[in-house]
């Protein structure tokens, strides 16, 4: 990869974070903070789509970081792949996944 692609992959991650964002923090700001749990617990599993769609999201965010913490390893960034945890839970794996990638990408390029 190049310079230009992890950057392209670092700005999917700003900008996955920023869309994030924008849809949750209006509703936790009109509901009040333990509304935050409506996006994790909440109504989301009362409907079939909904119940699919977080199986889903578990499912990727599961397999992710089954395959990044090894990686991590590998590469000796596992501090990076902590702070995609981190971005997983806090924001989103929408933007843990391009983050870790452009991490991973920039790391084996100085390396090669």
């Amino acid at each position: 990869m190049t310079t230009s692609d992890e950057r392209r992959l670092m700005a999917l991650a700003a900008v996955a974070g920023v869309a994030q964002n924008a849809i949750a923090l209006p509703y936790v700001r009109k509901h009040g903070t333990r509304s935050a749990a409506d996006f994790f617990v909440g109504k989301i599993w009362s409907t079939v789509p909904g119940r699919f769609a977080m199986v889903d999201l578990i499912l990727v965010v599961i397999a992710f970081h089954v395959w990044a913490l090894p990686e991590a390893r590998r590469l000796g960034i596992v501090r990076w792949w902590l702070a995609t945890v981190l971005l997983t839970f806090g924001v989103g794996i929408g933007s843990a996944i391009p983050f870790f990638l452009a991490v991973r990408a920039r790391t084996v390029r100085l390396a090669g």
